[in-house]
């Protein structure tokens, strides 16, 4: 009875939260009534809700991205929700600042300067832009002469992306391999 409980109060979380649930977050949330439950035995019924909604072949499913669990709609019915919320917030980036996003991901922590040098052109409104959509934050300064601001990706940057982490990113060999 117990994890049957558990499994339905996981559920009721991820359904009204707004952002991905870490493990410690749920955890933090269930430990005074359930205080014997460990991490993997959440991670296991979580991944028991995982798939018991694969096997219901719903329009949603519950999905690991950006560090937490969350309730998600499945990518093909994006364009009626599109329809639904008429767009509200679409999330446009420039080829330039979809470059430069690349940049940061796949070489962070990573500063303006690398950033010029990788493009070959001034980055400073690009970075500006990506810092104020946060897809890219300032996480410190590198001990260089003139400590210039370190850049690295977001959360926002994963949940954008559909990824739970950064290593999910595809390598940079295969993405040289299909564009030839």
């Amino acid at each position: 009875m117990k994890r049957f409980e558990i499994k339905q109060i996981l559920e009721a979380l991820l359904f009204v939260s707004e952002k991905p649930l870490s493990l410690k977050e749920l955890k933090g949330i269930i430990k005074g009534d359930y205080a014997g439950i460990d991490t993997n035995s959440l991670e296991n019924i979580l991944n028991e809700l995982k798939e018991e909604y694969v096997n219901l072949n719903k329009p949603y499913e519950i999905k690991f991205i950006a560090d937490g669990w969350v309730f998600a709609t499945k990518p093909k019915y994006a364009p009626w929700i599109g329809k639904l919320l008429k767009e509200k917030r679409v999330l446009k980036l420039s080829p330039s600042a979809l470059e430069t996003l690349a940049i940061v991901a796949y070489k962070q922590p990573i500063t303006r300067a690398e950033i010029d040098d990788v493009r070959g052109v001034e980055s400073s409104s690009v970075i500006d832009g990506l810092l104020e959509k946060k897809m890219i934050k300032i996480i410190g300064k590198k001990e260089t002469l003139g400590k210039p601001v370190l850049y690295v990706t977001t959360q926002d940057f994963l949940k954008c992306f559909g990824l739970a982490r950064l290593s999910e990113l595809p390598s940079i060999e295969n993405i040289s391999e299909s564009l030839q």
